[in-house]
């Protein structure tokens, strides 16, 4: 260790003649330690909401839909053509439409999805009532928790959909009515969804509309290489079709989430700015303590920039130490949001009851980069003063 080292480490445990200096190097420590504890912790929550948004929205969304200009001709054997393309895990034709449902007074707007019975597995874990294979038997619907909440539907009970282009007459298309009976009632946790959809036999809604399968719905093993397997899927099928992935079709909640998430950085990251002030006053009163220090090492051959070391070694360990508590402070108030139930969140108001917390050690470590930096940047002012003390002065009445 060097001598700039070895006199920094002593002046920060060395007993000073002024309490308070001590003080303003504590709470130095601790502002940094709580602005890097809270930026850990609210960059996690942060993260944890965006990917349960996107896990919510991927459980039941499919993550690329391929689309023409009507209806697809032989879908099956267009679903086995895609399906040889790597890293598909699942292909299935689909046809939807909007309709008013109907359940005694009560009205609301939906969207009816015509899915194959085969092709609902992905809904399984999301059924919370009834069975998912109830939509092997004609007539039968899968409906959102919310609708049934809305129209005051239960397992087997009867609704009424109202098509609004269903039938034909000699005046052209009109309304159609047709009977359905609720064979289970989903949660997909996403209120939008959960209070339109309306999932019914691919072959039914195909009776109905009298059109077969408007396109087909892809799932994936990796969702974050959906851009890839969309441009192999566009190559194989060709240019009658139009292919858009889940990022294409949720990016302005996405980017909102991000714009968010960087806002909040941004903001604490200041926070830990203004605590670094503290630094800078620390060292300023310890500058002036130690004038009488600073000239005796000058006058014995000391540099100016031996001097300005001791005090950005002092200011930097302040830095660090408060990093690190701050650092482990964060993650294991994340452990505690993440495992314990004391930041649940009300059920009737939010519709993700436990806050998440997802701890990345790039977010930890860009932060204490981001701390080393500020507090490098505190001590350049203090410690250039302290090279500026001029030891004849400093020791002329000593």
């Amino acid at each position: 260790m060097n001598f700039e080292t070895n006199i920094g480490f002593r002046y920060l445990r060395s007993k000073r003649k002024e309490v308070f200096i001590s003080f303003t190097t504590w709470i130095a420590v601790i502002g940094i330690a709580i602005g890097v504890m809270a930026l850990i912790i609210v960059i996690a929550v942060m993260t944890g909401f965006q990917n349960e948004i996107r896990s919510r929205i991927l459980g039941i969304n499919p993550h690329i839909v391929i689309s023409g200009d009507g209806e697809i001709k032989e879908p099956q054997k267009l679903v086995e053509q895609i399906k040889t393309i790597k890293g598909i895990s699942h292909v299935y034709p689909f046809t939807t439409f909007q309709a008013m449902a109907q359940s005694r007074e009560r009205l609301s707007g939906i969207i009816v999805k015509g899915l194959n019975a085969d092709d609902v597995n992905f809904l399984g874990d999301m059924v919370k009532e009834g069975n998912i294979e109830t939509l092997k038997t004609k007539e039968n619907v899968l409906i959102g928790k919310e609708l049934a909440k809305q129209l005051g539907l239960f397992v087997g009970d009867r609704l009424t959909l109202m098509v609004p282009l269903g039938g034909y007459s000699p005046m052209g298309a009109m309304p159609e009515t047709v009977r359905a009976r609720v064979g289970g009632i989903f949660d997909t946790g996403m209120y939008e969804i959960d209070n339109t959809l309306v999932i019914m036999p691919l072959s039914d809604v195909e009776s109905i509309m009298g059109t077969g399968a408007m396109g087909l719905e892809i799932k994936l093993t990796d969702v974050y290489n959906a851009d890839g397997v969309r441009r192999e899927i566009m190559q194989k099928i060709g240019p009658r079709y139009f292919a858009r992935t889940w990022i294409e079709m949720n990016k302005n909640l996405f980017s909102a989430l991000k714009l968010e998430k960087l806002l909040m950085y941004i903001i604490l990251v200041l926070i830990i700015l203004v605590a670094s002030f503290n630094i800078i006053s620390s060292l300023i009163m310890t500058v002036m303590e130690k004038k009488k220090d600073i000239a005796i090492l000058k006058s014995i051959g000391a540099k100016k920039r031996s001097i300005m070391k001791i005090f950005m070694i002092e200011g930097i360990a302040i830095g660090i130490v408060g990093a690190i508590v701050g650092s482990l402070g964060g993650y294991f108030g994340c452990l505690v949001i993440k495992y314990t139930s004391l930041f649940d969140l009300p059920s009737d108001v939010y519709n993700i009851t436990k806050l998440p917390a997802e701890v990345s050690a790039i977010d930890i470590l860009l932060i204490a980069l981001i701390t080393a930096v500020i507090c490098v940047l505190a001590t350049i002012y203090p410690s250039y003063k302290a090279s500026k003390i001029d030891p004849v002065e400093a020791l002329r009445y000593e």
